[in-house]
């Protein structure tokens, strides 16, 4: 008996080693062909691969798509920049009612905390809309006021008179974006107006609040010789120094049909770092392979 479980012991354990090197990969089999490296904007540009890998992640190169940053969470050197799109909305004429704020010392997302806070009035530094028009601002370099050891936010302040011949009439966000340029004039989305984060902060008159919709954020001021109003609209601690990873886009997973090709087009004339990203993976192993172009959108 002792024999015999002695060989069952001995089974079982070179089943499990058997086990463990089942679980083990092979690096993947792949390239990737391309038969040029400059394109036009439009056009489609084929890529052809060989081999059989189980994984293929896609990196255009894009914005928060680059393969060499996919590990990067900070970034130095770069110049911290917002822009507005606005609209006046008309139903009244105090044209000054919209302002610009921005604070890198807020500390509670209250009415009280508002009060407390430091905040550098910048309305004078981009365009606001006066009438209907939509109008786009230029970007405004933000680096006077940012601290990037604090958390850093862009207010929309509407401030409502009681005046029995002016009224403050209705505003229109249309967009906010705020960026980091990069010293080779790239740019890192850090907010906009459907990630912002917006915290709606009435601080005098309930009349008068900001609204969220699908499409822009908008007040209604409130007519002739309404009551003072005062509501902020906020974004969340934003941070121009701190980035997320830049991710892919996977193409092809295990179980899905091997792809013998891929397809894509730029709209943007520029160089973009291109990359697939090829991998084989069990539960306790994977190997990877990268295969990288640099490819130049001209013009058409």
């Amino acid at each position: 008996m002792k024999y015999i479980h002695h060989i069952l012991s001995m089974v079982l354990f070179i089943g499990l080693i058997s086990c463990e090197k089942n679980l083990q990969v092979d690096p993947p089999d792949f390239e990737v062909r391309l038969s040029k490296t400059t394109y036009k904007v439009g056009d489609t540009i084929h890529f052809e691969f060989s081999g059989a890998p189980d994984n293929i992640t896609f990196y255009s190169g894009l914005p928060g798509a680059d393969y060499r940053f996919r590990e990067r969470t900070q970034v130095e050197g770069g110049i911290p920049k917002a822009k507005v799109i606005t609209q006046y909305g008309g139903g009244g004429n105090q044209l000054e009612s919209l302002r610009l704020m921005v604070s890198n010392d807020l500390e509670e997302l209250t009415a009280e905390g508002i009060a407390q806070a430091i905040w550098t009035d910048v309305t004078s530094q981009v365009d606001i809309a006066t009438n209907p028009t939509v109008v786009e601002s230029d970007y405004l370099d933000l680096s006077p006021w940012v601290d990037t050891e604090k958390p850093f936010f862009i207010a929309f302040k509407f401030v409502g008179e009681k005046d029995p011949i002016t009224v403050p009439g209705n505003w229109i966000v249309r967009e906010l974006q705020a960026v980091t340029e990069l010293p080779d004039g790239s740019e890192i989305p850090v907010a906009d107006r459907v990630n912002a984060g917006w915290s709606i902060i009435d601080v005098l008159n309930p009349a008068s609040v900001w609204t969220i919709r699908a499409t822009d954020v908008v007040i209604i001021g409130g007519g002739r010789n309404a009551d003072p109003s005062e509501d902020w609209l906020i974004t969340k601690p934003l941070y121009f120094t701190k980035v997320p990873p830049d991710t892919g886009t996977p193409i092809q997973n295990i179980g899905s049909n091997l792809l013998s090709d891929y397809s894509y087009t730029y709209t943007t004339p520029g160089t973009y770092h291109v990359a697939f990203l090829a991998s084989n993976a069990s539960a306790d192993d994977y190997k990877s392979v990268v295969r990288e172009f640099e490819i130049t959108i001209v013009p058409e």
